[in-house]
C-alpha cells in the first residue's frame, strides 16, 4: 500500500471465505430485529405448548419440562438451520457476482473510495454519500445503501499501520462503528 498525496491504494481478491465472514458480520450488525422477533415468537410458542402439555393427567412440572425441552430442540434446529441457509446464501452471491471474486485495486483518499476491477470496471463513491462502515477484527464493511456493501478484507492491505490509516479516514468521513 501508498501514501502519495493522502492517498490509500491497495488491492486483493474476495475469496469465498471472506463472503462467508461478511454475510455472518452483517447478521451481527443487523441483529437487532431478528433477536427481537426471536424471542417474541419463542415467547408466544412456550406459552402455547405449556398450554398444550398441561392438562389434567399431566403436572405442572412435568410440563414444564416438557415444554422447556421442545424448545431446546426447535433451537437447535434453528440455528442448524440458520447456519446452513447463511453458508448456502453467502455461496449462492459469490457465484451470481463473477467481478465480486476478480482482483480489485482500491484507492482511498479525502474525498472517497475508487475501486478498479480488472483495469475496466470503475467504481467511485464519495463519502458523503456512504450510510456507514463497521470495522471487525479482519474486515471494514462499508455499506453503500441499505442493500449495496464492500467488502474488504484487512488481509489486502500491506502493513498493520495502512490499515490503521484506512480506519482512521473511515471513522473521519463515515458514520463508523467498531464491533
Amino acid at each position: 500500500m501508498k501514501e502519495e498525496n493522502k492517498q490509500i491504494v491497495f488491492t486483493g481478491a474476495l475469496s469465498l471465505d471472506d463472503a462467508h465472514k461478511s454475510t455472518r458480520y452483517q447478521l451481527i450488525v443487523k441483529r437487532k430485529y431478528p433477536i427481537t422477533y426471536l424471542v417474541v415468537t419463542m415467547s408466544a410458542l412456550s406459552f402455547l405448548l405449556y398450554y398444550a402439555f398441561k392438562d389434567e393427567s399431566t403436572s405442572q412440572q412435568t410440563a414444564i419440562i416438557l415444554t422447556m425441552g421442545t424448545m431446546a430442540v426447535g433451537l437447535i434446529c434453528l440455528a442448524i438451520a440458520a447456519y446452513y441457509i447463511y453458508k448456502k446464501r453467502s455461496k449462492d452471491l459469490y457465484k451470481m457476482d463473477p467481478i465480486i471474486s476478480k482482483e480489485a485495486k482500491y484507492t482511498a483518499n479525502d474525498g472517497g473510495l475508487k475501486i478498479e476491477i480488472m483495469n475496466e470496471v470503475v467504481r467511485y463513491h464519495k463519502w458523503e454519500d456512504l450510510l456507514e462502515s463497521y470495522e471487525f477484527s479482519d474486515m471494514f464493511l462499508i455499506y453503500v445503501n441499505s442493500i449495496s456493501i464492500i467488502y474488504i478484507p484487512k488481509s489486502f492491505f500491506e502493513t498493520q499501520e495502512d490499515t490503521k490509516n484506512f480506519g482512521t479516514l473511515l471513522s473521519q468521513k463515515t458514520k463508523f462503528k467498531v464491533r
